[in-house]
């Protein structure tokens, strides 16, 4: 005969789900609430995806490994070797640093007429069973 308190405890524990929540970058404010919205689970994961991929080197204190040389790449000649360090940059870092997510894709489109390049990252988010995807542009902005 189990041991009821236990049994318990462990159902509820499967049950849980760690849920993600971060504030979205444009500070939108709610207009009823007056409050900070906020993203949540699958939308705070794809900003943070976006994020880790547009941070420099040193640019966060105390982390001066964290994030890519993407923006540096943007002003290389635009050929299918600069196209193949930005997919390597964005591989590397999401691996090193996102660890919600696996199995990520990435296609890094020229798009020399606009001076920029599309990136479309395909990923799984760990606690979901669907496939996600951000897409954005990178652009030269100096």
């Amino acid at each position: 005969m189990g041991n009821k308190f236990s049994d318990y405890t462990k159902s509820s524990l499967v049950s849980r789900r760690k849920s993600y929540a971060d504030l979205p970058l444009s500070f939108a404010i709610h207009p009823n609430t007056k409050d900070l919205t906020s993203l949540k689970d699958i939308d705070a994961v794809k900003q943070s995806v976006k994020n880790l991929v547009l941070t420099n080197f040193t640019e966060r204190p105390f982390q001066p490994r964290l994030g890519t040389n993407v923006t540096g790449l943007l002003f290389e000649n635009a050929d299918p070797f600069t196209e193949l360090a930005i997919k390597d940059e964005i591989l590397r870092v999401l691996e090193e640093y996102e660890p919600r997510v696996n199995g990520v894709t990435v296609d890094v489109i020229d798009e020399s007429d606009r001076n920029s390049y599309q990136v479309n990252i395909q990923f799984n988010v760990i606690f979901s069973d669907l496939r996600e995807e951000t897409n954005f542009y990178l652009e030269r902005t100096r």
